[in-house]
């Protein structure tokens, strides 16, 4: 069976789980809930959320770890780390959410977050004794993952070394099922390499991310590195989005192909050809939404150009 076709299996069984397990839970708020996972797919399914191309391969890295060990990942430890990882990221966008302050139906869904921790935490108890030494990874990574949440949403500013150590951490409890994968083969040595290619991984998604919604971001005046280096770099006068133009997409530019050179360095000691194929997909992909930006640009300082002619005309 093609690899691909199996996981893609295990991602629709265990969000058709989720949707039993909700709503045999908590009835009366499923609905509701329900109909917020819709919305964050953007009226899509859940299934093409999760793999979309531009998506974090949280799901996907546990599974390449482990055939890096295995000839064949187990199917059944898979399907658990799938469906805990789908309930952590729906628990941690939720806070986000909220904390972000630009939604509109999140605070009355919080209740839900116990169901999310709870199903996230219940898949690793059937494989880990309460005092297996992977607790000790689970409870230092998921608290440091709640602080940076808390941190990021009360910056009013942001530098580099800011962004390193707490917007780029946002997706860090996704290490966890790397951890189980680890523990369970008895290969904790490798899950330093891993969390370090996870860790840059994630900085770089992030920065992406910001850099490809900033306008989105400048509307609901959420505070992002790149609009952060904006109003520092931006001259007298010039709007955010004439500096974008000028030279901030160009530099952001520059600052993601050269952490993509990073990870492709980390990614070698690894001995993955899962992940080296991964990152030659997302560096494609990069190429051709900086040339979708740019042609844009070329668009719009034409339009400025006819705009500025004809208003000299009528002078």
């Amino acid at each position: 069976m093609d690899d691909s076709f199996l996981f893609n299996q295990l991602l629709q069984a265990a969000l058709a789980r989720l949707h039993t397990d909700l709503f045999a839970a908590m009835p009366r708020l499923a609905f509701q809930v329900d109909q917020w996972l819709l919305q964050l797919a953007g009226g899509k399914s859940p299934t093409d959320y999760f793999t979309h191309p531009l998506a974090f391969p949280a799901l996907a890295l546990p599974w390449w770890l482990e055939k890096t060990l295995r000839s064949a990942p187990d199917a059944a430890f898979q399907s658990e780390l799938v469906y805990s990882t789908i309930n952590g990221y729906y628990y941690i966008r939720l806070l986000d959410n909220v904390m972000d302050g630009h939604r509109t139906n999140e605070v009355q869904l919080l209740p839900a977050a116990g169901f999310f921790h709870t199903q996230f935490q219940r898949a690793y108890q059937h494989y880990f004794g309460d005092r297996h030494p992977f607790w000790e990874f689970f409870t230092t990574t998921w608290f440091l993952a709640a602080e940076v949440t808390w941190q990021d949403a009360a910056f009013t500013d942001i530098d580099l070394a800011q962004f390193r150590q707490v917007s780029g951490q946002k997706v860090s409890a996704g290490k966890i099922p790397l951890a189980a994968v680890c523990h369970r083969y008895q290969r904790v040595d490798l899950l330093a390499k891993w969390s370090r290619f996870f860790d840059q991984l994630g900085s770089w998604f992030q920065f992406s991310n910001d850099v490809f919604d900033w306008n989105k971001d400048l509307k609901y005046q959420t505070q992002t590195y790149f609009l952060a280096e904006a109003r520092r770099r931006q001259r007298a006068g010039e709007s955010i989005a004439q500096w974008v133009i000028r030279e901030g997409f160009a530099w952001a530019y520059t600052q993601l192909e050269a952490w993509m050179q990073e990870l492709r360095q980390l990614s070698i000691e690894l001995d993955s050809p899962d992940v080296t194929a991964f990152l030659d997909r997302r560096a494609a992909l990069l190429s051709q939404q900086a040339r979708d930006v740019a042609a844009g640009f070329a668009q719009v300082e034409r339009l400025a150009v006819i705009f500025n002619s004809t208003g000299n005309t009528h002078e």
